[in-house]
C-alpha cells in the first residue's frame, strides 16, 4: 500500500504552528510496512482541499488528512472530503450523541455548530473520538481510501492507533514490515560520500540515502521486507558495504558527540576544554548529548581581546589547550580558536588542538562564520580530532 499525508489548516502555511502530524503518522506508516509517497499542506478553503485529495488518489492508494473537523466555518474538511468525492454530507446522530455525551462529561454546555461534527460524507464511515469532540471518518471508494483525523496532537495520535492501524492490518492485509536505520559521518562531504555509495543510492531496496544535519552526515538506510527478519537482514547488508566503503569516516549509530562521550569512558579518559570563541562550539555539542559532560573537568571560554590572523589563531589554540590540560588536570585537552576577522571571501581560518599525554594534535579550516551552521563545522572539526585519537588512529 502507498499512501500520502495532507495536513490541512491555515495556521500551518502561515508557519504559526509546526506539523507534527505528519512526521508522527510518517514514523508510523513506515514501521507499519506503508510506502508514504507524499506529504502536503492546505489551508482551510474546500475547494483547494478537495483537488489535493484528488491529486493524491491519482498517485496513492491511502490519503491521510489531518485538521478541519472542528466547530466552526472554517473547519471544511468533511465538506473538501465530500466534494472529492462527489457525496452529500449527511447527520449522524450517534455521532452527535457522542459529541454531547463528551460535553456532558466535562460538565460544559454544547454549543449548537457543534452540530456541524456530527456530518460525515454520506456512506463514510465513521469513527467515534472518545478523546476529543471532533469524529473522524473514512471513505472508500475504486480510487482508494481517504482516512480523516483530527488535527490536536493527542487525539489523533489515539485514534491513529486504535482505529486506523487495525483497519489497515485487518481489513486492508497491510502486513510488511519498514525498517529504517541511521548511521551517521564526518570528515567526509556530501558528494564524496554520495560517490561512494552511489550504487546503493540507486537501489529500490534497501534504500539509502543523505542529509546534511548540524554540520555531519546522516545516511538512512530504509529496507522493507515480510517480516522483521528479513528486514534486518536487508539493512545489515548495506550498512555492512557502508562501513566498509566509508571506514573511519563512520560514526555508526551514534552522534559524533555521543561516540565521543562512549570512548572517554570506555578508556577512563578525562578532558578539559579552551574555547577562544563565545559561540563555544565543543561545549555546546556536548552539553546537548547525554553524559556528553561526565567526562569534562572544565572549560575555559575566553573570546578573543586582539587581533589575530590565521598563525597567531593556531598558536592560540595550542597554547589554549595545554593551559586547560594543567588548569584541570585532565589527561587530554581541546581547543578551539579562529582568527578575528575573515578573508576577502569571507571565510575565517579556524584552528583545533588536541593536547594529549605523548604531545598535541592540530588542524585548520576555513569557514563562514556568518552562516549559523559554521560553528557547527567547527565543532565537527574538533571533536573529529578527538574522536580519531581515541580510536588510535595516527596523523
Amino acid at each position: 500500500m502507498d499512501a500520502e499525508i495532507i495536513a490541512i489548516g491555515s495556521e500551518l502555511l502561515l508557519g504559526a504552528t509546526v506539523d507534527t502530524n505528519s512526521a508522527y503518522l510518517a514514523r508510523q506508516l513506515a514501521a507499519a510496512g506503508v510506502s508514504l509517497f507524499r506529504k502536503s499542506v492546505v489551508g482551510d478553503n474546500a475547494q483547494r482541499i478537495a483537488a489535493t485529495i484528488d491529486e493524491s488518489l491519482s498517485r496513492a492508494d491511502l490519503v491521510i488528512c489531518t485538521g478541519g473537523l472542528g466547530p466552526t466555518l472554517d473547519d471544511v474538511t468533511r465538506e473538501a472530503v465530500a466534494l472529492a468525492f462527489g457525496r452529500e454530507l449527511e447527520f449522524r446522530q450517534e455521532l452527535m450523541d457522542q459529541v454531547a455525551a463528551r460535553f456532558a462529561a466535562m460538565g460544559r454546555p454544547m454549543s449548537e455548530s457543534n452540530r456541524r461534527q456530527a456530518f460525515v460524507p454520506a456512506g463514510a464511515r465513521a469513527i467515534e473520538n472518545p478523546r476529543g469532540t471532533a469524529p473522524s471518518f473514512i471513505v472508500e471508494d475504486e480510487r482508494g481510501t481517504v482516512i480523516v483525523l483530527p488535527g490536536v496532537p493527542y487525539e489523533m495520535r489515539f485514534l491513529f492507533e486504535s482505529a486506523v492501524l487495525p483497519y489497515l492490518r485487518d481489513e486492508r492485509g497491510v502486513t510488511d514490515v519498514i525498517l529504517v536505520k541511521t548511521l551517521h559521518a564526518v570528515g567526509l562531504g556530501e558528494s564524496v560520500i554520495g560517490e561512494r555509495i552511489a550504487d546503493l543510492m540507486l537501489a529500490s531496496n534497501p534504500t539509502v540515502g543523505i542529509s546534511a544535519k548540524q554540520a555531519r552526515y546522516e545516511l538512512r538506510i530504509g529496507a522493507r521486507a515480510a517480516g522483521r527478519a528479513d528486514a534486518e537482514a536487508l539493512v545489515a547488508a548495506a550498512e555492512a558495504t557502508i562501513r566498509e566503503r566509508l571506514g573511519a569516516n563512520l560514526t555508526g549509530d551514534e552522534t559524533l558527540a555521543e561516540t565521543v562521550a562512549r570512548l572517554l569512558a570506555e578508556r577512563g579518559q578525562t578532558l578539559s576544554l579552551y574555547e577562544g570563541t563565545s559561540a563555544a562550539p565543543v561545549y555546546r555539542a556536548l552539553a546537548d548529548t547525554p553524559g556528553g559532560l561526565a567526562h569534562v573537568r572544565g572549560a575555559m571560554i575566553h573570546p578573543l581581546d586582539r587581533p589575530t590572523d590565521e598563525h597567531a589563531a593556531a598558536s592560540l589554540a595550542h597554547a589554549g589547550a595545554i593551559s586547560a590540560a594543567d588548569r584541570w588536570r585532565s589527561d587530554l585537552a581541546l581547543a578551539v580558536q579562529a582568527a578575528s576577522t575573515p578573508d576577502d571571501r569571507g571565510f575565517t581560518a579556524v584552528s583545533v588542538a588536541l593536547c594529549h599525554p605523548a604531545g598535541a594534535r592540530q588542524a585548520t579550516r576555513h569557514y563562514d562564520l556568518r552562516q549559523p551552521e559554521g560553528w557547527d563545522f567547527v565543532g565537527t572539526l574538533a571533536l573529529d580530532l578527538l574522536r580519531r585519537y581515541l580510536l588510535g588512529e595516527t596523523e
